[in-house]
């Protein structure tokens, strides 16, 4: 053990300050002597992507924006077109409307500095503007009793044990904030599905800025991303960003990493969040999957039962990704968005956590509408996707030997 001298606490190393190593840290502050590092100085970080965060609940802060909430939503709008050649402003072959009352529109880097300032107020040793080398994190890996790895997709850990082959898939976004005239969706922002397994988005943060964004989730992806990202611009009618001014980010096809390369219960070591591979495979939703990763992680250290981890992560995971992998499927098996538009008409009113982890919900909504649900499994791929959900057949490798 390498407890801390002065508290007499286990001594903890989390590596990577945004949410989901922000959450560990949070966690595990009145318990352990916690050192957190984040390779950027938070004052100057730029958030990759994602703000759109559907349960505050999670973040132990104050909903206000001077920490970085800026817009509280009722839900989304969902709307489904033919494809990418459809002409500025057209309208949408269906719409549905998501409840997600505990949802904000953030600016996260505001979220993720306020939440940082929390900790060091706790007792968090924390340390931003400083990269850890891979030879420096393993030279760390025995001062401590137990490390966090929330450094995404592919982790720190997994690069530093030659180990990063071992993730399968992971899907491409890219995002920018604007100025322009939002008022009219400010408080459901709208999701654009377009024919591509992805969508685009416009997530205002009041009525004059918005964070807009395209993201791709399938194999087919576009040669130039930006200049598909400002074509979905210009059909949605909304302001194109500069070049400059646009982040690009890779995301992991949750799960994207088998469950035994989650932990190194030996050594002490946890991967979370992006790390672990976890995000939504279907819409690339992170946020709130990494920091319910970190809390679960906590709670198992605390408990003395931190090796159950991993089938812990991937059980309270299940439902999402069978989810997501079906509703992937009426895109690649069925390629018919008049399909998909009638699939999301008949999800209309439902909340964002029951459309995203609430199998049971959603197919009894479907048999209210036995057509459609004949329909959608009427195809030899819909068919095989739903064993597949159902045997945890996915893409992830599996350790040999």
């Amino acid at each position: 053990m390498c407890s801390d001298a002065r508290t007499g606490q286990p001594a903890v190393l989390v590596v990577g300050g945004a949410v989901a190593g922000l959450a560990a840290a949070d966690a595990l502050a009145d318990h352990a002597a916690v050192t957190l590092y984040e390779r950027e100085p938070y004052d100057e970080k730029r958030v990759n992507c994602g703000e759109a965060i559907n349960d505050t609940s999670l973040i132990p802060l104050e909903l206000t924006p001077e920490n970085g909430f800026v817009n509280d939503i009722d839900g989304f709008q969902l709307e489904i077109y033919q494809g990418t050649d459809r002409p500025p402003g057209s309208n949408p072959l269906g719409t549905c409307s998501l409840e997600c009352q505990p949802g904000y529109i953030c600016d996260r880097n505001v979220v993720e500095r306020q939440w940082a300032r929390r900790l060091e107020a706790r007792g968090v040793e924390v340390r931003d503007g400083h990269p850890l080398s891979i030879p420096e994190y393993c030279d760390r890996l025995a001062e401590y009793d137990y490390v966090v790895d929330a450094t995404g997709q592919p982790s720190l850990t997994l690069r530093a044990f030659d180990l990063e082959q071992q993730y399968s898939g992971d899907m491409v976004a890219l995002n920018a904030d604007v100025e322009g005239e939002f008022a009219a969706y400010e408080t459901r922002p709208r999701i654009f599905f377009e024919g591509y397994v992805g969508y685009a988005w416009s997530f205002p943060k009041s009525s004059s800025r918005a964070n807009i964004g395209i993201g791709w989730a399938g194999k087919r992806r576009p040669d130039d991303y930006f200049a598909a990202f400002e074509a979905a611009c210009q059909r949605a009618q909304i302001p194109v960003p500069g070049r400059e001014e646009t982040n690009i980010d890779t995301i992991p096809k949750g799960p994207s990493l088998a469950p035994e390369y989650l932990a190194f219960p030996d050594e002490g070591l946890f991967l979370v969040g992006d790390a672990a591979g976890i995000a939504n495979r279907y819409q690339g939703e992170g946020i709130c999957q990494a920091i319910r990763s970190s809390y679960l992680l906590a709670e198992l250290i605390l408990d003395g039962r931190e090796a159950a981890y991993p089938a812990r992560l991937h059980a309270s995971m299940r439902p999402e990704y069978r989810l997501a992998h079906l509703m992937r499927g009426v895109w690649i098996e069925h390629r018919d968005p008049t399909l998909l538009a009638a699939l999301v008409r008949a999800l209309d009113g439902l909340t964002i956590e029951e459309i995203t982890s609430n199998p049971r919900v959603v197919y009894r909504r479907l048999l209210r509408h036995p057509k459609l649900t004949t329909q959608l499994l009427a195809h030899r791929g819909m068919l095989r996707r739903f064993l597949d959900a159902y045997t945890g057949s996915w893409e992830y490798t599996r350790r040999v030997g």
